[in-house]
């Protein structure tokens, strides 16, 4: 597949279970006609693959809708989107992390923001909480500790721009689905890419907290 791609168009958020550094060998077991088909996600996490090969036509889902919100602001609002992290950026500490972290407790309060200003503290929440994870407790709230970095990348606009390009360019759909509806479209030739979070090895080694719904063996099971 010879697509001309944009190298700034890649993730913009840590994502638990991120295939950046398996992009080489995941290339190898790709077929060739991806191009010329509609390339399905289900679970599109921080879009590694997604944004390697830029296919011209995507229909991509994630369950958590914090992060499909951030993928469409940044294809409908990418220069406001830079405006409110300028701001995230200026007022930057550990008081100011923990004031945006807690604002998901009081639902009133943070219904009351703007699709743009979601995306923007979810988007600094994970350049400078620990170890830079989205991960939510069993009611849905944020629950990283701040990350004590001395210069976070809070904001890549070149990143952000290039994306924003990318997504307005090809035709890209978002959809905040189960990943079975998300696929019912699929017709023979497209290439579906299924990458499931991870099945624990263990009741307590589970990566599955950056989602309130998890993904637990009776949803590996159905997937197969």
């Amino acid at each position: 597949m010879t697509v001309q791609k944009n190298p700034l168009v890649k993730p913009f958020l840590k994502w638990a279970g991120g295939k950046r550094q398996l992009l080489p060998e995941i290339r190898k077991y790709l077929p060739k006609n991806i191009g010329k088909t509609t390339y399905f996600e289900p679970f599109l996490g921080g879009g590694a693959l997604l944004f390697e090969l830029q296919p011209k036509t995507a229909i991509v889902n994630d369950k958590n809708k914090e992060l499909i919100n951030c993928y469409q602001v940044i294809k409908d609002s990418v220069e406001e989107l830079i405006q409110a992290l300028q701001n995230h950026k200026q007022n930057h500490s550990e008081e100011y992390y923990y004031h945006l972290r807690q604002l998901d407790r009081f639902k009133k309060k943070y219904n009351q923001l703007s699709n743009i200003e979601k995306a923007a503290r979810i988007i600094y929440l994970n350049k400078t909480c620990y170890n830079g994870l989205f991960r939510v407790n069993s009611h849905g709230y944020f629950n990283v500790p701040f990350g004590r970095y001395k210069n976070p990348n809070i904001l890549d606009e070149a990143v952000l721009r290039g994306v924003n390009d990318y997504l307005n360019q090809k035709s890209v759909t978002f959809l905040n689905r189960d990943f079975a509806e998300a696929v019912e479209t699929a017709k023979k030739g497209d290439f579906v890419y299924f990458d499931p979070p991870y099945d624990p090895v263990s009741n307590t080694a589970s990566f599955t907290g950056y989602d309130i719904n998890g993904f637990n063996q009776e949803q590996q099971e159905r997937l197969k």
